[in-house]
This record gives structure tokens, sequence and C-alpha cells, in this order.
């Protein structure tokens, strides 16, 4: 089947995202947003309190830094695929979609039948992070079934159709601002962010700007780009746990205080008692502030999945990481162990929500190390493994999570993808720490981390 693609005549018509020549220049595109002033169709104001950016145009001193997170493949290892039967009275469907009802949908639509025609095999979903949410794979094997009717048609997707046609987590950039009072704590902050998909997932609603910092204002640029978007474990919050927390610990370094002693202070009087919990366990549990050889050092980092859904303090998981770091003199980083404790409220299965959170760890490390997808005259560019590293066993630290930041809060909220957001800011803290480079951006794999 795919020498006789490769074989077909195929001329494509680029469309209009073929003015997008590369990844840099989208790049600048995002950068040129997060530095414009002024309203415009694109612009969102998510939160706003006190006078924030009265309070930055008049102070002497502004903590400022630009961050930015590149499109992102989910990469399960099983390639997207379906399979159906088309008869005259009944449409059969295989599928692991990861959305039931979404399958049936798909399936009644293409055939242009009624659900109660569409019977549904769902298999086991096995690897998702957001890609199965579609049933794209399915419609394919529904259309194809049709022109064959009565006999079983099964599609799959090749690596490089599902990597260059998918819908991906979206660039985003932000340029995040502080002024300090006496005590070194922010009394003003203002967020800039564009995107090229949607949503700010968690920025607005972060326990920093609801209570702790009296003056802010977050605000959203979209960039609308051909490029499909879609669900990717914790999307939108991945990125902005990365700015936020890299930017607390930039926030720490100005005020010389320790990282976690910040934080402490930052979260004294939130009304979540999960997160000053989370943070102290982590801590204790990882041994923070002992004594590490040079190229050494650990990072810490906290974060909220959930919580912008409801407007009770206590809702959604807060997952609070500590990251120890290798980074030897020529560059090369490796991570050690990571710790990590969390608050959804109560368990019901330890076991699975430790596979959970171990596995939202490495899904963590593996997106902020290694994954970027680049384009060129408006195409994807990477099409398999090859050209998209991925963590092997070898990379993987040794992962300790840790049960004593459970508040027994009644919420019992989700535990799959709240891990992925503390993990690399907690990873870049600690690179700085070891090395005394503040990392940005992402992946960080193309950083240069080389020290003397």
């Amino acid at each position: 089947a795919r020498k006789a693609l490769e074989a077909l005549p195929l001329e494509w018509e680029d469309g209009d995202g073929a003015k997008w020549k590369s990844t840099e220049q989208l790049y600048a595109a995002l950068h040129a947003e997060i530095a414009r002033e002024g309203e415009g169709s694109n612009h969102k104001v998510w939160k706003e309190e006190g006078n924030a950016l009265e309070r930055l145009a008049t102070s002497s001193s502004v903590i400022e830094a630009t961050y930015q997170t590149p499109y992102a493949e989910q990469a399960p290892l099983e390639p997207l695929n379906g399979m159906a039967l088309v008869t005259e009275d009944r449409v059969e469907v295989w599928h692991s979609g990861s959305i039931a009802a979404q399958s049936f949908a798909i399936a009644a639509e293409e055939a242009g039948v009624s659900l109660d025609k569409v019977h549904l095999h769902q298999a086991l979903v096995g690897g998702n992070f957001g890609r199965r949410n579609f049933s794209d794979d399915l419609r394919i094997a529904v259309a194809a079934a049709k022109k064959f009717p009565g006999r079983p048609v099964k599609v799959i997707w090749s690596r490089e159709e599902m990597m260059r046609q998918g819908r991906y987590r979206w660039m985003t950039a932000g340029k995040l601002r502080a002024t300090l009072n006496e005590e070194g704590l922010p009394n003003a902050f203002h967020a800039r962010v564009c995107q090229s998909g949607y949503g700010i997932a968690g920025l607005d609603n972060i326990a920093y700007v609801n209570g702790c910092i009296p003056n802010v204002l977050v605000e959203t640029r979209d960039l609308p780009l051909h490029i499909l978007w879609g669900s990717y474990r914790a999307p939108g919050y991945n990125s902005y746990a990365f700015f936020m927390e890299s930017f607390v610990d930039e926030c720490a370094a100005a005020a010389k205080i320790d990282p976690l002693e910040y934080r402490r202070k930052l979260l004294a009087n939130h009304s979540d008692p999960g997160w000053l919990k989370c943070l102290n366990e982590v801590a204790a549990r990882a041994g923070w502030g002992k004594p590490l050889p040079r190229g050494q050092g650990q990072g810490i980092a906290i974060s909220n999945w959930g919580n912008w859904v409801s407007k009770d303090p206590q809702s959604g998981t807060t997952a609070a990481v500590v990251a120890h770091v290798d980074v030897s003199r020529s560059g090369e980083l490796r991570v050690l162990q990571i710790d990590i404790a969390f608050d959804c409220g109560r368990v019901l299965n330890p076991d699975a929500v430790i596979a959970q959170m171990e596995g939202g760890v490495l899904f963590g490390m593996n997106m902020s190390i290694n994954e970027e997808l680049n384009i060129l005259n408006g195409r994807i560019v990477e099409g398999n493994f090859d050209q998209y590293p991925m963590i092997r066993l070898a990379d993987a630290p040794k992962i300790n999570v840790h049960l004593g930041g459970l508040t027994g809060h009644d919420r019992l909220s989700e535990v799959g993808e709240p891990p992925v957001g503390p993990v690399g800011p907690a990873i870049a803290n600690a690179i700085y720490r070891a090395t005394g480079k503040r990392i940005r951006s992402m992946p960080f794999r193309k950083e240069d981390l080389r020290w003397t």
C-alpha cells in the first residue's frame, strides 16, 4: 500500500500556509504579538485586579523575562487506526478512540446513518495523550468501507502521515513582568501571552495571581495559523506552568531568597492548603538544599491543573516537583532524580495514581528536553522518531511519588495531566542552580549548557 501511494503522480497545492517559510518566522510572529501594545480583535483580558501597568511603569526595578514553547506531537507508539464494516442496515466499527461518544457520532455522520445503526467495539486506547480524542482515523476507515459494502476495511496511518497531519500542542510565547516590594515579593504582575491555539488553561487562575499578588493583569493574543491544534497531555497548562514557575524562580533570585522559601512566602495566605503541603512534602522528601557536587543542582516548581473549572480554590490537582540534575562541563544534561508530591483531594487506588504520576513525569520530561516540530514552507518537517527524539529507558531518572501532600479534600480530582506541568520548570530551575544559565524556551536540548 505504501509503495502504491508513493507511485501515484500527486501534485499538491500548498495554499496560504506556504507563506510560513520556517519555524523561525513563526516564532518571530509570536514574539511580535507579545511585544505589541494596545488592543485588537485577537486580544483578550483574562484577569485584571489593581493597577499592575501603572505600578510597572513607575517602578525603577522591573523583573522581565520572555518564554517560548514549540509545536509538539503526542507521538503515541501505536499509530492511528480503525476498522469498519458497512452494510445496508448496520455500521460496525472497531476503534481505540478515547471518547466513545465521539466514535459513535463520527461513524454515524460519515456513513450517513442514525446512531442506532452504529455498533462500536471499543478497543483498548493504550497511549493517547490527546491524539485519539478526534476520531479522524475512524472517519477515514468508515469512508473507505463505504466503497466496499459488506467487507471489513482496516486503515492504519503511517508514522509519517500521523506526525505531519496531526493535531498538535500549539506554539506559545509569553512576556512576564513584575515589580517586587520591600520583602522581595511581587506587588505587581503582568503577563502577555500569544498562542497559535486556544485557551489560557489556567494562567489566570494560578495561586499567585489569586490573592497572593495584589496587582495583576493577564492578557492573551491569538495568532491564527493553518496548522491544526488539539489535545496534548495538559494542553496550555504545560506551557504556562513552565512560564510561571521559571519566572517565580527568577524573582526569587532577584530577591536573593531561596526558591522554596520564596514560594512559601508567596503562598502563605493562599486559601488552598494543598499548595504549601505539597511544597513542604516534596522538599523534605527530596532533601532540598543538601550539598551537591559542582555541576549538579536541584530545582523546584508547583502548579495546578483544573482549578480554573471551579470557583472553589480547593479544586483541580496540585503537583509539586523537585528535580535533581547533573550537567557536565561539556553541557551534557542528565536528570538524576525527580520527586513529586500532589494533592488531588483523596486517592481511591494508590497504585493506579502512582503509575499516572510516573507517566506524567516522564511525559513532561521528554516534552521539555526533546520535543519540537519544525515548519518548512508551511509543512511539518519531522516524520518519524529518527527526527523527533524521545527519552529512552536509559534516560529515565529515579522517580519518587509521595502521598504526603494529600489534604483529604472530597474533590477526587484527576491525576493524568497535572504532573506534566511542573516537571519542565523544575528541571530548568535545577539547570540554573547547576550552571547559572537560565532556560526560557523548549526544548532544552537546543541550549548551550557548557560551564567552566
